[in-house]
Order: structure tokens, then sequence, then C-alpha cells
């Protein structure tokens, strides 16, 4: 493999050095707040966390009498047993 670096020589080099370039900020600089232009609002730290249920669970004779009392409801008056 090889690789070619194009130097334009009427231009001077970059005064820094990669090191420079690479390192973090200098405490001053980091300071400053830097003003949001926009995007997602800003969540609280740790980016919120689910809490937990507290609803106590439903056994299976509750969702069945859940369920009779829902179709018992919704059952169309033509369908229900005539009484006299």
């Amino acid at each position: 493999m090889k690789i070619e670096i194009v130097v334009d020589p009427s231009k001077p080099a970059p005064a820094t050095s990669l090191v420079a370039r690479v390192a973090p900020a200098p405490a001053a600089a980091a300071a400053e707040p830097v003003p949001r232009t926009g995007g997602r609002p800003r969540r609280g730290r740790g980016g919120g966390r689910r809490k937990g249920n507290d609803r106590p669970k439903k056994t299976a004779e509750d969702l069945d009498a859940e369920m009779e009392d829902y179709t018992a409801s919704t059952a169309p008056a033509a369908a229900a047993p005539a009484t006299a």
C-alpha cells in the first residue's frame, strides 16, 4: 500500500501540533455555557428513569369477571334474552 501526502509549498504548515489539537479544551473555555440552538430539550440528569408499577397484580378470576362485564355491556340488544 502506498500513501502520498500532497503539500502545497506556497502555504505555510499549520503551527499547532497534533497533541494541541487532540488535547481537551482549557478549563477557562469550558466554564462558559454554550447556548443551545434548538433540537430536543434537555432532560434531567440520568435520562429519567421509569418508576415501578404500584398497582397490584390481577388474578385470573379478576380478569374473567372484567371480561364477563365487558361482554355483557357490549352485547347487542337483539341478542339479549327476552324476559317477560
